[in-house]
């Protein structure tokens, strides 16, 4: 009688537990369950990591034992619940296994986006799907935008390195969904996608990703409602590389906004980023600071100097031994050069996608581009330097008085007000993107469209 009254038990509520990653690192994980007759309904929170609200898939409740995959992150759990109901113990896997509990009693927490849109919106939407070159699969899945008036121009909005969805998310932030919304409104049409599907995806580079933009262009120019309609593009980040590349090749593209746009070679970009945000941890000295960017050079500079993807794996575990022979210990772990980290690091580097982006020189694609650039950064941007690439896009440019390089006072890489500019502060930071880079935005494709 005690076994099955357990069993019956209504979980429904708000569950959290702990992961312990490492002897330092620990992650907070939040269910919330509900239970309706015979339908379960678990979302996922990483609070922590400001992300909320993640879908679960095969989510089962059965002989006292929950159950639950998501796919997208390839994580599961299995757990039982105690004898008093307080808890659910068991595994939770995500590449290695980690045992966790759940417990009753926490108050969840409340992530404030004021500035992503509600519906209803004053304009319509449309599910897009567009099949590779080969016509096989799904390639680009996206929401296309359109104002109740015919749209003053269409633009792709392209989303920065790794994994993004549409809106790209992140954090508990939409900036795509925000400049979605906020340009729709001031009459223009808007395209925005997830990236590749995972698998394609992780086989892709920078290159494939503008494949792909050109084959967005292609199957939108073919509607009746977008025809003679100018075209343009919106990159972040890695997305200006992406937009640089299309619009060197493709005179379509009518102008070029990028948002933390690239124009320094990778190479530069990369060791930026590692120095100005180690100068934001209190825990490092500069020399330890100017060892951890040597050592990073060096690691590129071989990776750079090999003919194909294959010899450069060679190159850098020779590079990589030579490294850690002039190490001690405690500084292969300072450094993040320990013999457990090698073969991820390497394997890594020589990725389809980071072998091609640390070859990528921006100067050759912006030097083609024939059309209006608005190129606009953050001040305080600690993965992009603004001024560096900014003075870069002015020099490589060929001269049109509608060009614009905008750099954001007190403003981050994802153009939010901010503190230092550091990335731990995205996730903190209530505002999605500062207002005046809106209107920035609308204000110049006024001045360049009339």
């Amino acid at each position: 009688m005690f076994a099955f009254a357990v069993s019956a038990q209504n979980i429904s509520g708000y569950w959290q537990g702990v992961l312990h990653v490492s002897k330092t690192d620990s992650l907070t994980v939040g269910m919330m369950v509900n239970m309706d007759d015979d339908t379960l309904r678990i979302v996922m929170d990483s609070p922590d990591q400001y992300y909320m609200d993640i879908a679960t898939d095969e989510s089962k409740w059965e002989d006292s034992t929950l159950s639950w995959k998501v796919k997208e992150i390839e994580a599961s759990f299995s757990g039982r619940l105690s004898a008093d109901g307080h808890s659910i113990t068991g595994t939770f896997k995500q590449g290695s296994k980690l045992e966790l509990t759940f417990e009753r009693g926490h108050e969840r927490k409340v992530i404030r986006r004021p500035q992503t849109p509600q519906p209803p919106y004053p304009y319509s939407e449309e599910e897009i799907r567009i099949k590779d070159k080969d016509n096989r699969y799904s390639l680009i899945n996206g929401t296309l935008t359109m104002p109740v008036q015919t749209p003053k121009a269409l633009i792709i909005l392209i989303s920065g390195s790794g994994w993004q969805d549409r809106d790209e998310s992140l954090m508990g932030h939409k900036p795509f969904l925000l400049l979605a919304d906020h340009l729709t409104r001031q009459g223009y049409a808007v395209f925005r996608y997830d990236d590749f599907p995972r698998a394609v995806f992780a086989k892709s580079t920078t290159f494939d990703f503008a494949d792909g933009v050109t084959l967005i262009l292609d199957s939108l120019t073919h509607r009746t409602d977008l025809r003679g309609v100018s075209m343009g593009l919106l990159g972040h980040s890695e997305g200006s590389m992406v937009a640089e590349i299309v619009a060197a090749r493709d005179q379509r593209i009518s102008f070029v906004i990028t948002l933390g746009g690239v124009a320094q070679k990778t190479t530069d970009v990369l060791l930026y980023q590692l120095r100005v945000i180690n100068e934001t941890d209190s825990t490092l000295t500069p020399e330890e600071i100017d060892n951890s960017v040597k050592l990073s050079d060096q690691l590129y500079q071989a990776l750079l100097k090999a003919k194909n993807e294959k010899e450069a794996a060679k190159v850098l575990n020779q590079k990589w031994e030579t490294i850690c022979r002039r190490l001690t210990p405690e500084e292969q772990e300072r450094y993040g050069f320990t013999p457990q980290r090698k073969a991820a690091a390497i394997q890594q580097l020589v990725s389809p996608w980071f072998y091609t982006f640390i070859h990528f020189d921006p100067k050759p694609y912006i030097k083609k581009m024939q059309c209006p650039v608005m190129a606009i950064g953050g001040e305080k941007d600690l993965q992009v330097d603004v001024l560096a690439n900014n003075s870069l896009f002015a020099q490589y440019l060929k001269k049109n008085p509608h060009h614009r390089f905008v750099s954001i006072q007190g403003a981050n890489h994802l153009l939010q007000p901010c503190e230092s500019g550091s990335p731990n502060e995205y996730g903190e930071i209530e505002e999605t993107m500062k207002q005046e880079v809106l209107d920035l935005i609308t204000g110049w494709l006024e001045e360049i469209l009339n």
